[in-house]
């Protein structure tokens, strides 16, 4: 009996040690920027989500114009639309969802947040990725961080050491800007000379067999919602479509076409879509492409521009 006590106290010991271990580290490092101690993000990816909604909750005369979109829209450094009176916040965060924006944008009208014009950029995730996949998922679900408690169940997290080391600087990583313009900034990301090289081109998209088209009633349901509450609001709605490389599309035939029928599908529908390159493909080039899936600052500024033209034509 004696040595059984003995071996449950010291594995009740090694316990107790690791999950102190845990919480202090998931406090004092709080790598997901939940507890409140940490406002920079080099290369490391946060709570975006959360984050960037208390922000705006916190501000909510600083902002009246708002960009949504998962990871993909973090380059668009919507912050070079701002004019005296229109000043924009790119809400960009990683797989975000429809679903989720129509939340947020209900969030920001309760609390009294002006809401002038709004961008919903969308890719093949808006028909793959689920809200309800982020409820367990540290770095996407959304906490109320107005509620003043201690959000436990991150002091507990397994301790990441990729986040105590960082990241490599000399290899491509992101600064996630959470408190000025929610904007992504590219560190060592190009190549030197960029200017100098060839221009962004693009390809027709390959000639694949066609599969049945997904059901898509969902996404259009929640694309209703939101349009119909822009409407109610008097609030400027543009629905951008994300531009594709050709790398991305050949690695992922089957959801590119499926991803295909969706904004035809929208259209049919009566939705009005902004679609840069319309239905082209842009070349894998390091200076305008982080990898296959996220493009640079260089492409955004081209979608922005064009945007821009789009919203004074309007």
């Amino acid at each position: 009996m004696r040595a059984f006590l003995k071996k449950a106290a010291f594995f009740g010991l090694i316990v107790l040690l690791y999950f102190s271990a845990t919480s202090i580290y998931n406090y004092i490092i709080d790598p997901y920027g939940i507890m409140g101690n940490r406002r920079e993000f080099h290369g490391i990816r946060p709570n975006e989500h959360s984050l960037k909604v208390h922000y705006v909750l916190q501000n909510p005369k600083k902002f009246n114009n708002f960009l949504f979109s998962n990871s993909k829209g973090g380059m668009l450094h919507v912050k070079q639309l701002n004019t005296k009176d229109e000043l924009w916040y790119n809400m960009t965060y990683s797989l975000g969802t429809p679903e989720e924006f129509y939340a947020d944008l209900l969030l920001f009208l309760e609390n009294d947040v002006q809401i002038n014009n709004l961008i919903i950029a969308m890719d093949e995730g808006v028909i793959y990725e689920r809200t309800s996949s982020h409820e367990n998922d540290a770095s996407r679900k959304f906490v109320n961080l107005q509620e003043d408690k201690v959000q436990w169940e991150f002091l507990f997290l397994p301790i990441s050491v990729k986040k105590i080391l960082g990241t490599d600087l000399d290899k491509k990583h992101i600064v996630h800007d959470i408190y000025i313009d929610g904007n992504y900034y590219a560190r060592n990301a190009y190549e030197a000379q960029c200017s100098q090289k060839e221009n962004l081109e693009v390809q027709d998209i390959p000639d694949f067999s066609p599969s049945h088209p997904l059901d898509f009633s969902s996404q259009i349901e929640i694309l209703e919602k939101i349009t119909f509450l822009c409407k109610q609001q008097n609030i400027g709605l543009t629905l951008l479509v994300h531009p594709s490389s050709y790398d991305n599309y050949i690695s992922s035939t089957d959801k590119r076409i499926q991803f295909g029928y969706f904004p035809d599908t929208l259209e049919k529908k009566g939705f009005e879509l902004f679609r840069p390159y319309k239905s082209k493909l842009l070349t894998m080039n390091p200076c305008y492409w982080l990898d296959k899936h996220h493009y640079t600052k260089n492409v955004g500024d081209i979608i922005l521009n064009e945007y821009s033209q789009k919203w004074m034509d309007n």
